[in-house]
């Protein structure tokens, strides 16, 4: 996959650090950057290639030329402002090129003829992005209004690196203010502002950072305002998170802004703001922030830094929060993710043989493997394009068996193939490395349970995954049952209060099973199906204790796995649980949950329910398949289309905690103590946005 970021902006500034910032962020060697060959756009370029970054400039008329010798499916137009980008969607479109739009502001076109031209230009696009939840909305409307059918206009927040510097301070009393001089930043407002402070006798400083068409007329303002010796005009600068650290506060008092980068610095940094009320400042500091002020009023602007600067201790909690949100929220990884997941949903939508299917590779080609074949080779718009395993020969029959192209390793697999997700169906102590390369490419995975043998290395990969925002699945399928959701509607008013879990079984062949080492034990890699079940009906687990038995079996040599495990549970809602465990029969004698409330017993395993009220034991069958309608969900997820997935990455990481956490109480003999203390059951993710807020009212 190759995309084009491209602007025609006469002044990128902000526009091009966000374009700089993406393509870092995207996986190396997908993007190039195009900018206008100004002196602005020669310093991107310049800026990119030193990132390692591709990059070229264009004069007026080589924009076709440029778009046209690209060898890119997607071009990316980024516009400063709605007029900007007609021309490079035109050509883009021309070329038979995909076409995204992002905006980096509101809609704010007023001029008919202006209008006009828009509606043409987007009659071009294949998505169109904004960079604030607030911004989308104007955009939503504006295209409603002007009747572009099919066009929706999509959030994705902006994101940042975390900077390199960090924040220190100055004498209580510096201000930092950074951006272009046009009235959209409001200047003549913060230097009245500012001399209104120093009249009052807060002699504060103010650095200016920044060019623009009014920088003239803003250093008469502030000489004629009596500030020439407090106001420091410092030109566009290289390093403004440097100053950021030296700063005791950042000042933006814009008319309206997309969602301010420089904001997102400040917060990253830990800087903390007083910024203007407008939808992108309160988008990115929230709406609990204690120094956003009504734009236009100077008299407000100056009580806020008064009162800022004379609050140490709010301006490091601000500063905190601040920095807490854009490690949630606004970084860069996250918004390269989303970007990521519309490039990929355009080009099947584009796919030249029509098709447009969802290109997996599977790292891994064993007998659950095969159980997802199965479902997914039912799917039109799947396809299975490669399969990688040490073993080739169960390789190579799994990729005759798919029609996919067979791989000694993952890496090899990954090397070779343009892949929209992948399926990691590995023994546990296997996982780690194929988790990391999905990171690092940015793509999406479904992990078969359990999660690894190293609870550490599970924690890393959620915290990543975290990060990066990331598509994830996991397969604890019981979640998908019909069965399940039926039970749970009995628990809705009536939460269980005592749950017994079975996993009463033969020992399977696979040798590493055998081996506690390679496989966890019995709780970890067979019976965390009855755990993830009692969590999703009865919320978290609070304290565990397990015992577990040994006996020596000759037909499983070097069986080192407990032939027996016993576990007590206790829930966050006062709930306890028995879990029981054997791998000594030769069948399958009872799997699944039992389940009892005030007056009701419910007995669930992964095919049927029994719901017992006193009035006999009536039994129904499970209908459907749970595993495709989780194969389905993630596939939905990875497509760009709603998310509804039952067990991301995170949740499953709570139900393996309190696997792990049975095992090492049965080793070292003590009550192990969790941590999660969520009383209530897991929601269905799969439920309406209508029956989200019915439960939530």
């Amino acid at each position: 996959m190759r995309a084009l970021l491209i602007t025609d902006s006469p002044d990128p500034s902000g526009v091009g650090e966000h374009m700089l910032t993406l393509a870092a962020a995207l996986p190396a060697g997908m993007a190039t950057l195009a900018f206008p060959d100004h002196e602005a756009g020669r310093q991107l370029a310049l800026r990119a290639r030193g990132l390692g970054l591709a990059s070229v400039t264009f004069g007026a008329d080589a924009a076709q030329a440029t778009i046209a010798r690209f060898p890119a499916e997607i071009v990316h137009v980024h516009a400063g402002i709605g007029w900007e980008g007609h021309e490079l969607c035109r050509i883009a479109s021309e070329a038979a090129k995909g076409v995204i739009r992002t905006e980096h502001l509101p809609w704010l076109l007023t001029d008919e003829d202006q209008i006009r031209a828009y509606c043409d230009a987007a009659k071009r696009l294949d998505a169109l992005i904004s960079v604030s939840l607030a911004a989308r909305e104007s955009w939503a409307a504006a295209l409603v209004a002007m009747k572009c059918d099919g066009l929706q206009a999509q959030a994705i927040q902006n994101g940042i690196a975390l900077p390199p510097a960090v924040h220190h301070g100055g004498d209580g009393l510096e201000l930092l203010c950074v951006g272009r001089f046009t009235p959209q930043k409001r200047h003549r407002i913060l230097l009245a502002a500012l001399a209104r402070l120093r009249r009052d006798g807060t002699l504060a400083r103010l650095r200016l950072v920044g060019l623009g068409p009014g920088e003239r007329a803003i250093r008469r303002w502030a000489d004629r305002l009596g500030l020439a010796g407090a106001v420091e005009f410092l030109g566009r600068r290289e390093d403004v998170s440097d100053l950021m650290a030296q700063a005791d506060l950042l000042v933006l008092p814009s008319a309206f802004e997309g969602l301010p980068l420089v904001l997102l610095e400040a917060m990253a940094i830990g800087l903390p703001v007083v910024a203007t009320d407008v939808c992108g400042s309160r988008e990115a500091l929230g709406q609990g922030h204690p120094w956003l002020v009504q734009p236009g009023s100077s008299r407000a602007l100056a009580d806020a830094l008064a009162s800022a600067l004379a609050d140490p201790a709010g301006r490091a909690s601000a500063a905190a929060a601040g920095r807490s949100r854009w490690a949630e929220t606004f970084t860069d990884a996250r918004m390269a993710a989303s970007v990521l997941t519309i490039y990929r949903a355009l080009l099947r939508q584009r796919d030249e043989d029509g098709m447009g299917k969802t290109r997996l590779g599977f790292i891994g080609a064993g007998g659950i493997a095969h159980r997802h074949f199965g479902t997914l080779g039912s799917m039109d718009d799947v396809h299975i394009a490669a399969v990688a395993d040490p073993d080739t020969t169960r390789a190579g029959l799994a990729a005759a068996e798919t029609g996919a192209v067979a791989y000694a390793s993952h890496e090899e697999m990954m090397a070779a193939e343009e892949l929209d997700a992948i399926y990691i169906c590995v023994p546990p102590f296997a996982h780690g490395a194929p988790e990391r390369a999905c990171l690092e490419k940015r793509l999406p995975f479904f992990v078969e349970k359990p999660l690894s043998l190293d609870i550490a290395l599970a924690e890393d990969i959620a915290a990543e995954v975290e990060r990066t925002g990331l598509v994830t699945a996991v397969g604890y399928h019981w979640r998908y049952l019909d069965t399940m959701d039926e039970a749970r509607g009995h628990l809705v008013d009536n939460p269980p209060h005592l749950l017994q879990g079975f996993w009463l079984d033969q020992t399977p062949p696979p040798q590493w099973w055998w081996h506690e080492d390679r496989c966890g034990g019995q709780l970890v890699e067979q019976a965390t199906h009855v755990i993830d079940a009692a969590r999703f009906l009865a919320g978290d687990v609070t304290e565990v204790f397990g015992m577990v038995a040994r006996r020596d079996r000759q037909d499983f040599d070097g069986l080192t796995v407990p032939t027996a495990t016993a576990a007590t549970l206790r829930f966050a809602s006062g709930a306890i649980a028995n879990l029981s465990a054997t791998c000594l029969l030769r069948w399958n004698h009872r799997v699944g949950l039992h389940v009892f409330a005030d007056g009701l017993a419910l007995e669930i395993s992964d095919h049927d329910l029994m719901v017992d009220v006193g009035q006999g034991r009536p039994v129904r069958h499970a209908e459907g398949d749970p595993v495709w309608r989780e194969d389905r969900d993630f596939i939905e997820a990875v497509q760009g289309r709603e998310n509804r997935i039952r067990c991301p990455y995170s949740e499953a990481l709570e139900t393996h905690r309190v696997a792990l956490a049975v095992a090492r109480s049965s080793r070292e003999g003590v009550l192990v103590r969790m941590e999660g203390l969520r009383a209530d059951p897991q929601p269905i993710f799969c439920q309406t946005a209508a029956q989200s807020a019915d439960n939530a009212a």
